[in-house]
């Protein structure tokens, strides 16, 4: 089981302490900013309700004024439709007295204009705000309304001489009556003291903006689309003045609901800040008088256990706990290095041993596989193939015997394979045929000596049969195992295969548990790759379909170890 990392729990532990304070301040802080916005949702409401009730008091006030002065001036509205000029004039007088002393006893109403198209009469009384301009675009609005240039329906607000108004008219039979009042007046009903942090929008029903008031809005634009909507930055509370004509809008930004916390939440909402503040100082502090140090020791140590052995462990800790440590570990260390090398020593000593009792292994079991077949031979009555046998086999013994266990080219290996099959051609006539594949630049790659000739050896003896004929083929070529360029040896045949515990041990799993000597050629050539190229993924056996296998040699460029006649000699 794999063991975790002491200061990798260290900072895993720091940072979730730090991720669930941080966690609280969230969960706190959306928890009181969402009851802060709902208090201030409700209270914008009642306010909307309050304000909202007496704009829409006032707009009614309006409507029944309009409605009054049609009822209560029939006969005049009719008279400055005549004939008679002095008339119209008498009637005029009498309606605009009539508006005026309305103006005059209900502020409701900013202007009143009553106009004719027949005559182009024109009657109208202001509020003294108004100067002679206003009063002369609201005019000309009503004459155009009379002559049918403008034809509104119900409340709505008009711009003229650049002030907006809130405007109704009734328009029949080229007469208009109509009545202003500045938008300014409207949200005037909303005393400045009760604004807060609270922005008071004025639209019409398709929210095109008409004035605003209190908190300033940088993105309201008069006479654009209102664009600002609840989200979680905004929060928009509407109320209906006139249904499906005028809207009047509470609007309260994000930072309006903070400035709103009460000290009680701020000062649990500081604790919160400041505790996760204590948190990272805490980090900060592991990180550099632990964490820091402790990465240090073992980087040191991970470099040891890669093979730096001289290196120990450096700088200086605040710490005296981390400094006994260091110091510790250094002379540990020392100590550790020179039982290494003794170590070392004997273990290169044990190797040494180790290859030379494989090199007596694959030799004699060479001479006793030749001394078989001599025996087979004379039991058979072959007396003069014997002769030749033995030529053959006298060459492979000076092959042998010119030197001790290290490497030869892989066309002096080849060489011996072909001398080796004109041998066992006398045992076996006609029972064994081999094809070589073996390209002309790879002739110079050194290999073990008897490296293909053990495979091939254990063919004979294994797989060689008088009643079939045994195909073997050998190629040679160069692959790449591991990032590394090597001569790549492949030894196929079709005979009876390997048996399971054969490939299970020659493939690294496990050792062979043959107590009678059979395949330790094969056992120990395995041996032999290992200790001379210090490597255990050069060999690969596997069994083929239908029938045969297929032995697979990765042979590295240089071997590690390597003993000659000259090295034994000097021993």
């Amino acid at each position: 089981m794999k063991k975790r990392a002491f200061v990798r729990q260290i900072i895993l532990y720091l940072a979730a302490l730090v991720m669930l304070l941080a966690v609280v301040l969230v969960v706190y802080a959306a928890s009181s900013y969402s009851i802060l916005r709902a208090e201030i949702e409700q209270s914008a409401e009642n306010f909307l309700q309050v304000y909202g009730g007496e704009l829409k008091s006032r707009v009614q006030q309006m409507d029944r004024i309009l409605q009054n002065l049609l009822v209560q001036n029939y006969n005049e509205l009719q008279i400055i439709r005549g004939p008679d000029e002095s008339k119209r004039v008498y009637a005029a007088l009498s309606i605009k007295s009539y508006i005026a002393d309305l103006l005059r006893s209900d502020d409701t109403v900013g202007a009143i204009v009553v106009a004719d198209e027949r005559y182009d009469v024109c009657v109208d009384a202001a509020a003294t705000t108004l100067n002679y301009w206003d009063r002369d675009a609201m005019r000309e609005y009503a004459l155009a309304c009379a002559h049918g240039l403008e034809l509104p329906v119900g409340w709505l607000f008009i711009t003229l001489n650049n002030r907006t108004y809130l405007a109704r008219s009734y328009i029949y039979s080229g007469r208009t009556v109509s009545a202003f009042t500045s938008t300014d007046d409207v949200l005037a009903t909303i005393p400045p003291g009760d604004y807060g942090e609270q922005t008071f929008v004025l639209t019409d029903a398709e929210h095109i903006v008409a004035d605003a008031t209190g908190e300033p809005l940088p993105m309201l634009e008069m006479g654009q689309q209102m664009n600002v909507a609840s989200s979680a930055r905004t929060l928009v509370v509407s109320y209906s003045v006139y249904p499906n004509q005028i809207l009047l809008h509470s609007v309260v930004q994000n930072l309006s609901v903070w400035r709103q916390i009460r000290s009680s939440t701020a000062v649990a909402l500081a604790t919160i800040v400041f505790t996760i503040f204590f948190g990272f100082l805490m980090i900060r502090y592991v990180t550099k008088q632990m964490i820091q140090p402790m990465k240090v020791i073992t980087g040191g140590m991970e470099r040891i256990d890669k093979g730096e052995y001289d290196l120990r462990i450096e700088g200086e800790f605040e710490t005296s706990e981390f400094s006994h440590l260091k110091e510790t570990f250094n002379k540990l260390m020392d100590e550790i290095v020179n039982l290494k090398i003794q170590s070392y020593e004997k273990i290169i000593s044990l190797k040494d041993m180790e290859l030379r009792s494989i090199r007596l292994q694959i030799k004699p079991h060479f001479f006793l596989n030749a001394i078989s077949t001599l025996s087979s031979m004379n039991s058979q009555g072959r007396g003069q193939q014997i002769k030749g046998y033995v030529e053959s086999l006298s060459k492979n013994i000076r092959y042998m015997f010119k030197s001790g266990l290290h490497t030869v080219t892989v066309k002096e290996e080849i060489r011996h394979i072909e001398n080796y099959f004109d041998m066992q051609a006398f045992k076996y006539p006609n029972c064994a045929f081999y094809f070589i594949d073996l390209p002309a630049e790879l002739e110079g790659w050194r290999i073990p000596q008897m490296l293909i000739q053990t495979f091939v050896e254990n063919e004979f003896k294994y797989a060689i049969s008088l009643e079939t004929v045994l195909t073997v083929i050998i190629k040679v070529s160069l692959s790449e195992r591991n990032g590394q360029e090597m001569l790549l040896i492949e030894i196929e045949d079709d005979g009876k295969g390997y048996p399971r515990d054969v490939l299970r041990y020659m493939n690294g799993h496990g050792k062979p548990r043959t107590e009678d000597g059979s395949r330790v050629g094969l056992w120990s050539v395995k041996r032999m790759m290992s200790l001379m190229y210090e490597r255990d993924d050069l060999l690969e056996l596997k069994n083929i379909e239908p029938h045969g296998c297929l032995n697979r040699i990765w042979v590295p460029a240089e071997p590690v170890h390597e003993f000659t006649d000259e090295a034994e000699a000097a021993e």
